[in-house]
């Protein structure tokens, strides 16, 4: 079992598209946000309901009783922004469906959040080629906001040797240089996980 300083310490040696080393998150500030956005998910509508999970997973994954590292970097030239996170100790159950959500995606392609009385609309797509790791899975989330924007998202994940590596990219120039990021982080982190 890993400790969050061997995580992060991985995650430390994870570089970007643009070669820079990811910023290490301090695993207090990991704590802290933990706690914070499951408060927030807890006051969150979902619809259908049994999303609510998915849709809190795609900005904490679920961390009791496990060791977590989290690096981040952001292009403020492009506003890109990329995210990796290392979970090691999951149980094996909480592994397996990580490892398979064809069906949770499907189910949950199509979502509802309401907060405060507004409702966003969230849709979830999979995409294909974001990274060559076995079992690995990518999708999409779009986020319709009430001043008719739209925030798209990227997550790619895989279990590799045991461990979740997640990673997440925003911005940028396009949703496919999204998708790109974000494979390039899952590949060069499970690279040095031995």
């Amino acid at each position: 079992m890993y400790t969050s300083g061997e995580l992060a310490a991985i995650v430390g040696q994870v570089r970007d598209d643009a070669d820079r080393r990811l910023s290490v998150l301090p695993s207090g500030d990991i704590a802290a946000a933990v706690e914070q956005t499951k408060a927030m998910i807890s006051s969150i509508e979902v619809e259908p309901a049994e999303c609510r999970e998915l849709a809190a997973a795609s900005t904490v994954p679920s961390v009791e009783d496990a060791t977590m590292a989290i690096g981040m970097s952001t292009d403020s030239a492009t506003g890109a922004m990329a995210a990796l996170s290392l979970v090691a100790g999951l149980d094996q159950g909480v592994l397996a469906q990580v490892s398979d959500p064809t069906e949770q995606l499907a189910k949950c392609s199509s979502m509802t959040m309401t907060a405060s009385g507004i409702n966003v609309a969230v849709t979830i797509t999979p995409v294909e080629g974001a990274s060559g790791l076995p079992g690995a899975v990518a999708y999409r989330t779009d986020t319709s906001l009430p001043d008719g924007s739209t925030q798209s998202m990227v997550r790619a994940q895989v279990v590799h040797h045991g461990m979740l590596i997640t990673s997440v990219a925003a911005g940028g120039e396009s949703g496919t240089d999204a998708v790109r990021r974000a494979g390039a982080l899952l590949d060069s982190a499970a690279a040095q996980v031995k």
